[in-house]
């Protein structure tokens, strides 16, 4: 803004404007624009944050806001983060519920590898229930083998996709893409992720490495919900590991099983090591809890036994 003043010179001579008016306009126009600037930027802000879902679990249940689709992913030995942002680990060998529902199984396979010091990576991940009519998809590490359709192999050839043919929106691609759920992957040069588009939402990115697969699954939570991607109740506090086993137990029971076979388990060095450290207690309540485990697990499966005779 521009303001022209003059020198008083004495009475009667030159002609005396203060300058104060005309500023006075102009700031009084600039303020009205950072006013109305100022207002838009709240309405704005206000209209973005009710048409977002990037809120935390705890917001979402005080405030009523469930989601449609959450996302829970693990990697290496492994680590999850649950659907419900708690980071639960698994470290040892078996058959363990990465999601059990009624209609929704996905089942991971732990297995030691070298570079783990015989320590759980997830080997192999099994998807099957009711939502793809009783089919299993069954996806490994490089060193696994092939990926299955009900046993058979499938995606054999690199890219490729594969369609479900008796499961309405149910297709399976094989190819790079696809973000990373570990960025110490990004070393890696040679990519091959498979991508499940199937029914009731879910989706399932696997990220194939040489003795280990990564994940990411999106999807909307389900009645009774539980497996090592959490209960999905919005609240991170109840998704720990011992948490976990304690509502689904330490592994898979036969019965239940989506894999055609189930791996040796095995307790490596490492392990050893641990419980060596395991304070006396700790571990007695560890052997009691185990004995009721496998007691349940024998009992079920001599049950089945009397009902298929």
């Amino acid at each position: 803004t521009v303001v022209t003043t003059y020198k008083y010179v004495g009475p009667g001579e030159g002609e005396l404007t203060m300058g104060s008016r005309v500023a006075c306009f102009y700031g009084r126009f600039c303020g009205t624009l950072l006013l109305v600037a100022a207002l838009i930027g709240l309405i704005v802000a206000v209209m973005s944050a009710l048409g977002t879902t990037t809120t935390t679990p705890g917001m979402q249940q005080a405030s009523g806001m469930v989601p449609q689709h959450g996302e829970c992913t693990f990697w290496g030995d492994p680590h999850f983060v649950t659907f419900d942002g708690a980071r639960p680990s698994f470290y040892g060998e078996g058959e363990l519920y990465i999601v059990k529902s009624d209609k929704v199984s996905i089942q991971g396979r732990y297995k030691g590898t070298k570079y783990t010091l015989g320590l759980a990576a997830t080997n192999k991940i099994a998807v099957g229930g009711d939502f793809i009519k009783g089919h299993v998809i069954e996806v490994g590490c490089m060193e696994s083998g092939d990926i299955t359709f009900d046993g058979e192999p499938i995606l054999t050839s690199f890219p490729s996709e594969y369609k479900l043919l008796d499961v309405p929106d149910a297709e399976i691609f094989y190819n790079t893409d696809g973000e990373l759920v570990d960025k110490a992957t990004e070393m890696f040069d040679e990519r091959r992720i498979v991508h499940m588009d199937l029914p009731m939402g879910v989706r399932l990115t696997v990220l194939r490495w040489s003795n280990y697969v990564d994940f990411r699954l999106r999807m909307p939570p389900q009645p009774e919900q539980d497996g090592g991607c959490g209960n999905f109740n919005y609240d991170p506090s109840d998704d720990t590991t011992e948490d976990i086993f304690k509502r689904d137990g330490a592994r898979v029971k036969d019965t239940d099983l989506l894999f055609r076979s189930r791996v040796q388990v095995r307790v490596g060095d490492t392990e050893l090591q641990l419980l060596n450290i395991c304070p006396e207690e700790r571990m007695q309540e560890a052997k009691e809890e185990c004995v009721q485990e496998l007691s349940g697990i024998a009992g079920a499966a001599q049950d089945e036994v009397q009902l298929k005779s």
